[in-house]
């Protein structure tokens, strides 16, 4: 996906959508809008909850990050990822969203969201720092392969 020069006729609830439904393609992920269709919600397979929101521009203030801290806390999710459509976020700005543990995406790091859904693999959900280990099926160990029968018998 590539920025475009100006993004007034984007459809963000839509490509809020479009992330969770990539998402949904990803090995034991699940996603769906929430209520107010503003935020989606992701649980990745270990069961950590996600608040993912869209702004058509890159945030400049506070005030952005503070909104998305919030509604965090009203959807209960363990992490956050702020998606900018348009541009990069200041040094300043990203300094704020890294000391509250929110990860800042631009199109390019969506890129590796449709990868991970092409290849229905977490691994590139990993390098954008996405809790991706898959959850445990067993709580026993795994016999041990059976040795192989000498000659003889």
């Amino acid at each position: 996906m590539q920025p475009t020069d100006a993004t007034p006729g984007v459809n963000l609830k839509g490509f809020l959508r479009y992330v969770a439904g990539l998402l949904n393609r990803c090995p034991s992920w699940v996603a769906s809008l929430a209520p107010d269709q503003s935020y989606a919600l992701a649980q990745s397979p270990t069961g950590v909850r996600y608040l993912l929101h869209v702004e058509a521009q890159t945030p400049t203030h506070e005030d952005a990050l503070q909104t998305v801290l919030t509604a965090q806390q009203t959807h209960r999710a363990e992490g956050v990822v702020f998606i900018a459509l348009n541009g990069q976020y200041s040094p300043r700005f990203r300094a704020l969203a890294k000391a509250q543990g929110v990860h800042l995406w631009t199109l390019e790091e969506v890129d590796y969201l449709v990868m991970a859904a092409d290849l229905e693999s977490n691994t590139p959900l990993a390098y954008l720092g996405l809790e991706v280990r898959p959850p445990k099926t067993t709580l026993v160990q795994e016999p041990a392969p059976a040795r192989q029968a000498t000659q003889g018998f």
